[in-house]
């Protein structure tokens, strides 16, 4: 759908105005295949998304050189997990498959956007608006609020610059980042059971932090 209701739609997904939402943004890449990276998403206008990657993404890469993309919208801390890490080996966790036309197949709504306008946000990062094509929800069934799930999509999120900090030898930001981290961690061993999956990820995470402080 697209056009009419988009305004709607995008308020009954949580896409608040002025607000940053986590997504998975899924582009592509020059070769043809599919990129997926989890990223902030602001709802700048009714019908409006921003996205605002680092210059040296593939994401913005992609982005300058083809202006379709689709965020996708999930809570499962596995599709965050494997495309933020998704050149790293993972330990029991699959590959996200993506079709053809951008849709992450696991997620529970896929927007679809376009390009707009490109402007500088600052020397590193470039803003990239985008208006909304098209929404196909694919899970319309509700879900609980998991403080699990949330906060392990949070620890991914500080687990990405730990990698970066870590290898540029950043100690100090390291161990601030690992503090943060830890109090995800200590909120998932309170409220979610040892096997679910945020559970997993939190191992898998504490594994790839050991391995980036060791390479450091």
């Amino acid at each position: 759908m697209a056009g009419e209701g988009v305004s709607h739609r995008l308020d009954e997904l949580g896409f608040d105005m002025g607000s940053v939402s986590e997504a998975i943004v899924t582009t592509l890449n020059p070769d043809g295949t599919p990129n997926a990276a989890p990223m902030g998403v602001l709802r700048a206008e009714p019908e409006t998304l921003e996205i605002r990657p680092f210059n040296t993404s593939a994401t913005y890469r992609n982005l300058v050189g083809n202006p379709r993309a689709c965020v996708n919208v999930t809570d499962d801390p596995a599709l965050f997990l494997v495309a933020a890490f998704k050149r790293e080996k993972l330990e029991g966790f699959k590959t996200a498959s993506v079709d053809g036309d951008l849709r992450l197949e696991a997620s529970d709504t896929s927007v679809f956007i376009r390009v707009v306008d490109v402007w500088d946000l600052s020397e590193n990062r470039t803003c990239f608006t985008c208006e909304v094509t098209g929404i196909e929800i694919h899970r319309p069934t509700p879900q609980v609020f998991s403080r699990g799930r949330a906060e392990a999509i949070e620890a991914i999120v500080h687990a990405t610059r730990i990698q970066v900090f870590a290898l540029s030898e950043d100690e100090a930001a390291v161990e601030r980042l690992i503090k943060r981290f830890n109090e995800c961690k200590d909120v998932i061993n309170r409220v979610s059971p040892p096997e679910s999956v945020e559970a997993r990820v939190i191992v898998e995470l504490e594994r790839l932090i050991d391995e980036w402080r060791d390479e450091a």
